[in-house]
């Protein structure tokens, strides 16, 4: 149980940081993430550098601001939250470019949820490896639709995509809730 919320914290945190230099205005989105023969379901609210992710029925969700330069991982069921600073190293991924980038080929164009998208497969550096991606991005949003290792067992893909502007209160840390000192976000603790 306890890999299973690391890896489905390492996901929200591939998300949020690959979304949190996004230029989409406001949108919201189904978000489905696959991990060998494991589907997830969840929800993503975005207006700028301001993310909400939420997956499944959990009561743990994520926000990343960054217009303050943080991340939150919050536990709704106990009205705590833990924080930590995004920087380059957590920074992972943008909309187009991916820190770390060592190649980008444009290998086609086609329509997904009734958007023109641009599909590459980018190679990053990646600790002492490089790992191959492709990614689809929606031209007109310059938001990445889809997400994908080359050898299929990993993904992540948008669907429903909804241009508009959630509220603003979706991407502050609820009222009341408390810093957890004691704790580091599970997207941070690398899985160990």
């Amino acid at each position: 149980m306890k890999r299973c919320l690391v890896v489905s914290g390492i996901f929200f945190l591939f998300t949020m940081v690959m979304l949190s230099y996004a230029s989409a205005a406001g949108l919201t989105a189904e978000m489905i993430t696959k991990e060998g023969k494991i589907t997830s379901k969840g929800k993503l609210y975005m207006n700028g550098t301001k993310i909400r992710s939420e997956k499944g029925n959990t009561p743990i969700y994520n926000i990343v601001r960054g217009d303050k330069g943080v991340l939150w991982q919050i536990n709704g069921a106990e009205n705590t939250y833990v924080e930590a600073k995004l920087t380059p190293a957590v920074n992972l991924w943008t909309t187009e470019k991916i820190p770390g980038e060592v190649s980008r080929k444009e290998i086609g164009s086609e329509k997904m949820e009734g958007y023109a998208v641009k599909k590459y497969e980018v190679s990053v550096k990646q600790g002492k490896g490089t790992n191959t991606y492709h990614q689809w991005v929606a031209t007109d949003l310059r938001f990445p639709v889809k997400v994908a290792n080359l050898n299929g067992k990993w993904s992540v893909e948008y669907k429903n995509i909804k241009k508009e502007t959630p509220a603003e209160a979706t991407f502050n840390l609820p009222k009341g809730a408390t810093l957890d000192t004691m704790s580091v976000p599970d997207v941070l603790s690398g899985g160990h």
